[in-house]
């Protein structure tokens, strides 16, 4: 009888898939600069960790998270860590900071020859 494989043994080497393929290069899609995602993710390439309460107070928008995830759609590898912030009428409240790697943001700027 065959044992069945640990995590390990199932996901590859430390909890990640090993991959054969090459990487596929860095070419997100540009959203329109004058758009709420432009924004955001000019705030973002600027070096910028972003909540909630940012965008409400930049646009009059609270949707933040829905920019966020468009701009992963367009192949931008956008963080999200949690944030404790608690409230009067939720003491255990937490919310989503959002960022991009330096790594990203360094490559971008050799991409546009600002480096």
């Amino acid at each position: 009888m065959k044992r069945t494989p640990t995590s390990d043994q199932a996901s590859g080497v430390y909890g990640k898939q090993l991959s054969f393929l090459p990487k596929p290069a860095f070419s997100p899609k540009w959203p329109s600069p004058t758009t709420i995602a432009g924004r955001v993710l000019n705030e973002l390439l600027h070096g910028e960790w972003l909540d909630h309460q940012d965008l409400i107070d930049g646009v009059s928008s609270w949707r933040l998270s829905a920019y966020v995830k468009a701009l992963k759609y367009m192949g931008w590898p956008i963080e999200s860590f949690p944030k404790h912030v608690p409230s009067k009428h939720c003491p255990s409240r937490c919310i989503s900071i959002y960022a991009l790697p330096p790594a990203v943001i360094a490559q971008v700027q050799e991409m546009r020859g600002a480096a």
